[in-house]
């Protein structure tokens, strides 16, 4: 029974066309549109995995430039605030 299993080929293994033996000529069309199909998914898939990174990295970039504007235009309050709070006390009262 362990000699059936390792006959059976893997994902990761590679099978020659010669190896399965002769193939009648509409199997030979079938064949080619499989293989036809596995190469243009594989090439698609990459595109799109390649443009959804793509698009993760400018949208990582704008919400950075967001964020580092907002805390631009806070950081004058921010810091007086806290100025004012360190000389004043946070006790006291005017």
């Amino acid at each position: 029974m362990n000699q059936q299993v390792d006959t059976i080929p893997v994902l990761t293994d590679i099978i020659e066309a010669d190896a399965i033996g002769p193939v009648p000529a509409g199997d030979q069309t079938t064949r080619f549109l499989v293989e036809l199909e596995a190469h243009l998914t594989g090439v698609i898939h990459e595109r799109a995995d390649e443009l959804v990174h793509n698009a993760c990295r400018e949208m990582e970039a704008l919400l950075l430039e967001q964020v580092s504007d907002r805390l631009r235009s806070q950081l004058p309050t921010l810091i007086s605030g806290i100025i004012e709070e360190h000389f004043r006390g946070p006790d006291r009262v005017n």
